[in-house]
């Protein structure tokens, strides 16, 4: 699935635009985005991959092997991520390059 044909991640990239145009930048910005009860409470691999425009496969790996965000399996296949808990991870993924 195309980025911009999962609606999560639509959700997600027009909420960094309104959130930017505020002014937020940065660790504030993902703060402010975990907070958001515009965005979905949670997302599916699926979600997660399209926002982190990586492919569900690379969910998966980096699930088993201990990365990613926290998540909730609610059965052997259906794994969900608590939005601050997605938040949380990309801002800790955050660079800040020196000017």
């Amino acid at each position: 699935m195309d980025r911009m044909d999962n609606q999560a991640a639509q959700a997600f990239s027009a909420r960094i635009a309104f959130w930017t145009s505020q002014g937020l930048s940065g660790l504030d910005l993902y703060e402010r985005l975990a907070a958001d009860d515009q965005l979905p409470a949670v997302f599916d691999s699926e979600d997660l991959a399209a926002i982190q425009g990586i492919s569900p496969l690379s969910v998966k790996k980096q699930r088993h092997r201990g990365g990613g965000p926290n998540f909730m399996r609610l059965s052997p296949k259906a794994v969900r991520y608590a939005r601050a808990d997605v938040c949380r991870y990309l801002a800790s993924r955050y660079v800040q390059v020196a000017a």
